[in-house]
């Protein structure tokens, strides 16, 4: 992933970014699949085929934006806590698509209410990154789903407050106007 910084673009121009973005970095080696846009960032799902390519990447992304910061993404083994917590601090940093990734991991070791909960904190997730990505009805849709899995489910889940999450999902689909929110 590589993380620009976000002065002026908001998730409609999603598409347009992607453009520029592949436009700029022309190449047959680097894949760029997608670009989700947060608040302070801008959020670009890219594969190279060798490090040695971090350096071009930076040099021509910079016309776009100053690069914030570059992560390779590596599935990791998590136990439960220590996955809850970094998608707990990914999902507050509008780091969704890994929160998404990361809670997933967790969900394919659960069972029974707990796989059902788990699964509907992932659509949440999986809701804000089809936003990031300018998709509103997508997005809208997902949290639906989202709240009929979390529906049977109340109080805590580990940190994770979950009828305030339910509460946001719920304002979010009346208004059908997304904001940020912590969980």
């Amino acid at each position: 992933m590589v993380y620009l910084e976000n002065e002026k673009y908001f998730p409609k121009d999603a598409t347009s970014i992607l453009s520029l973005s592949k436009k700029i970095l022309h190449d047959d080696k680097i894949v760029i699949r997608d670009v989700r846009v947060a608040n302070h960032f801008l959020e670009l799902d890219i594969s190279i085929p060798t490090p040695s390519e971090i350096e071009k990447i930076k040099s021509k992304l910079s016309l776009i934006s100053p690069i914030i910061e570059i992560d390779n993404i590596i599935e990791k083994d998590l136990d439960k806590e220590e996955s809850i917590k970094l998608a707990r601090e990914l999902f507050n940093n509008e780091k969704y698509w890994r929160t998404h990734e990361v809670l997933e991991g967790t969900w394919k070791h659960t069972q029974g209410d707990e796989k059902v909960l788990l699964n509907g904190i992932i659509l949440v997730a999986a809701a804000l990154v089809h936003y990031q990505k300018g998709e509103l009805e997508i997005c809208i849709s997902i949290m639906k789903r989202a709240l009929s899995k979390l529906n049977n489910s109340y109080g805590k889940y580990l940190d994770i407050d979950i009828d305030s999450l339910k509460n946001e999902i719920t304002d979010i689909v009346k208004s059908i106007k997304v904001s940020k929110f912590r969980i």
